[in-house]
């Protein structure tokens, strides 16, 4: 029987490296808060912003020897409550960080941040689900038919064609590399698109994000104008750090106060898929 050395033998002379590379976790892509109507310079303070409404006056016929037709339209509000407010936290205790060879503040630190935005930007696609508008059927294919009558809606409304965006879930994509309005020259921005990743479809911005509600096989996406939805953020996302002398480690907390609402209900439409 061999009695060779081997590397059960030798295991005490073989190193493990500790690669300087790191797998990080994948991200979302956050589309929706740059999209929407924004509302920061008034969420500074209160708990409550009240959006009024204008409603339009209607041009009467002028009588000869007959005073006009006065008009008194009674106005609403809109109301968007502060009311969420985010953290992601983590203490790094010393002796980790201290054997560390990561900056490992600096990489938390970061996904914390992105865990603030990714909750922002998925408060906002919730607001889907609200609109009355519905195009589309759940755990069915977009059609061309789907896409029109979207833009349709919007156009009967009278909603400005600056403005408006569609957002799907990546899942969609291959729907709408069926479309030759996807990947045809004549509608997409002058050139054919091939990866799937285009500027306009039928002249609209179009996004893709897996933030957009799926729940089974029922996908939320949508068609909406900037004016559709609302984001007001009291308190941008800040990164505040302090040394806990209880654990031995630095306490980090990013946050963010803000809130979400549907303003416009005309200006959006849920596009089942």
């Amino acid at each position: 029987m061999a009695n060779n050395i081997t590397n059960t033998e030798a295991d005490v002379f073989i190193p493990e490296i500790w690669s300087k590379e790191i797998i990080k976790a994948v991200e979302s892509k956050l589309v929706l808060a740059p999209l929407v109507w924004r509302y920061d310079k008034e969420a500074k303070m209160g708990d409550t912003i009240h959006v009024p409404s204008l409603t339009n006056l209607v041009a009467n016929d002028k009588v000869a020897n007959v005073s006009v037709t006065l008009q008194a339209p009674t106005e609403t509000n809109t109301d968007i409550s502060i009311d969420t407010h985010k953290e992601a936290s983590y203490v790094i205790e010393d002796i980790t960080e201290l054997q560390s060879n990561r900056n490992l503040r600096g990489l938390y630190t970061e996904k914390a941040s992105y865990a603030i935005a990714k909750a922002m930007d998925t408060d906002l696609a919730a607001l889907a689900a609200g609109f009355s508008q519905t195009k589309g059927a759940y755990n069915t294919a977009i059609t061309t038919d789907v896409i029109l009558d979207s833009i349709e809606l919007l156009d009967l409304a009278d909603v400005p064609e600056d403005d408006r965006f569609f957002c799907f879930r990546p899942d969609v994509k291959r729907d709408l590399l069926d479309l030759t309005a996807y990947v045809s020259s004549d509608y997409v921005d002058g050139k054919p698109v091939q990866t799937g990743n285009i500027g306009s479809l039928y002249g609209l911005q179009t996004f893709m994000s897996t933030n957009l509600v799926k729940t089974g096989n029922n996908t939320d996406n949508m068609l909406f104008h900037r004016q559709a939805l609302a984001l007001a953020v009291a308190q941008a996302p800040r990164v505040q750090t302090d040394y806990e002398q209880r654990e031995l480690g630095y306490l980090t907390t990013v946050d963010t106060v803000y809130g979400v609402k549907e303003m416009r209900d005309t200006f959006g439409v849920l596009v089942k898929s």
